[in-house]
């Protein structure tokens, strides 16, 4: 075992999740589809290497009187696996309930397995569930094909030189992201958000909304677009100067547009975490677990002659401009986390504040996964997460063997499988219209 462990405050991002988690559960699963079945005591063994390799795997989150939130470490705690027979039509029920079972108070390590296996056909699931304060989808992924590394040789069985803890990721931003440490200039460009997101006019209801309630019982609904589909909308990114990111946002607001809200203009807010690793020094690759995103929110008006194309532009504009102008993580400073104690009322607060928040849709894209080139067996890596109160749907995307793979995650409580359903369905079909246009 590593002798490194981590023990630091959380920064703004981590505290963040952190305090949401005690509103309204905020783990996310990422995991892998495969033909065959795998050893559970080569899992088993594989946790064991990924866990010495990583300090935030082996650390609680706790608090003190002097210091605030702090990972705290925490030995002799293994990673969680549990192995089960399942259904194939079942799998993913399983995945949707990890992601409404919250990790209890103090608990270590923040990070489970489960190992679904099915025997007609003969398939599996391999998830890794996960406290967003200790990581995000580029930690996931990392971790996962980590694991399947592992698993599937014997020379990788070893672990790395146990990597040293990571700093706070934000103390390692561009001062332009930090902006704990510029509260004057924080103020001002909040305030300036928020005009900004008003000059449209109050953001648009969403009649098929049924309420604010914190999340209880998500589910997710699995969009697939076949290769063939894929290369074309990339090839058509392209040409229109846009992104498949882009793209994909850009389905998803014409689709919620176009669900029962009539012609007239409509304007609607969108939020999008983006990687911050590409701004940083890189990342030691024996330590990838890390919550380094920003998050980027932005409200856009819609009519009943949106172009898709053009609304595709808006968004990767408006990404660069607010990534250039430092945007993002104010996000998670804007709630005041500053390491006070987590008192009942200080969560009141925080709920309110919280249930306030408007309404949104979110897209995660974590772009192209690599190939497990030591696993052929795996044909589909995605991911799913739990939406917050306030967001409507949470869209995970990730491109797998050249297949564009959207979970489109929702809260039952507050959407209805019909209008769920009428949802997805809206994405691929603007998705396909736009890789199958000219």
């Amino acid at each position: 075992m590593s002798n490194h462990c981590i023990a630091r405050p959380l920064d703004p991002a981590e505290a963040f999740f952190f305090m949401a988690d005690r509103v309204s559960c905020m783990n996310f699963v990422f995991f892998a589809e495969r033909s065959g079945h795998l050893d559970p005591r080569r899992i088993r063994a594989s946790l064991a290497v990924i866990q010495d390799e990583n300090p935030l795997l082996r650390a609680r989150i706790s608090w003190t009187a002097d210091r605030g939130l702090c990972f705290a470490p925490a030995a002799g705690a293994p990673i969680d696996l549990e192995c089960r027979d399942v259904d194939a039509d079942d799998w993913q029920l399983w995945i949707e309930h990890e992601l409404a079972q919250p990790f209890a108070e103090e608990a270590a390590p923040l990070i489970r397995c489960r190992y679904l296996e099915m025997s007609s056909p003969q398939r599996s699931v391999l998830a890794l569930v996960f406290h967003h304060a200790i990581a995000d989808g580029r930690s996931g992924n990392a971790l996962l094909h980590r694991l399947l590394d592992c698993i599937a040789s014997d020379a990788t069985l070893r672990a790395n030189a146990g990597a040293p803890p990571l700093p706070p990721m934000h103390a390692v931003f561009p001062q332009r992201f930090r902006w704990a440490e510029q509260p004057d200039a924080a103020k001002h460009v909040k305030d300036g958000l928020i005009a900004d997101y008003r000059r449209h006019g109050a953001l648009t209801p969403l009649p098929w909304l049924s309420s604010n309630t914190p999340t209880r019982t998500p589910r997710f609904i699995r969009v697939v677009l076949p290769p063939d589909v894929t290369q074309r909308l990339v090839a058509l990114s392209r040409r229109h100067e846009a992104s498949v990111h882009g793209a994909i946002c850009a389905a998803q607001l014409l689709t919620q547009f176009r669900l029962r809200m009539g012609n007239d203009p409509a304007t609607l807010f969108l939020s999008c975490p983006v990687d911050m690793r590409p701004l940083l020094d890189p990342i030691q690759p024996s330590a990838p677990t890390a919550l380094c995103v920003s998050l980027i929110s932005a409200a856009f008006v819609l009519d009943a002659n949106t172009d898709f194309w053009a609304l595709a532009r808006q968004v990767v504009a408006q990404t660069r401009r607010q990534l250039d102008r430092g945007e993002g993580h104010l996000f998670f400073t804007m709630y005041g986390l500053d390491g006070a104690p987590v008192a009942p009322d200080r969560i009141a607060r925080f709920t309110k504040s919280i249930l306030a928040t408007w309404q949104n849709t979110m897209v995660s894209n974590v772009g192209r996964v690599a190939a497990i080139a030591s696993d052929p067996a795996v044909d589909a890596i995605s991911f799913a997460l739990c939406p917050m109160p306030y967001q409507t749907l949470f869209n995970a995307v990730s491109t797998y063997k050249d297949k564009l793979i959207l979970n489109v995650g929702y809260d039952a409580g507050k959407l209805s499988e019909e209008i769920a359903m009428e949802l997805a369905a809206g994405l691929r079909d603007a998705l396909l219209e736009a890789a199958a246009a000219a």
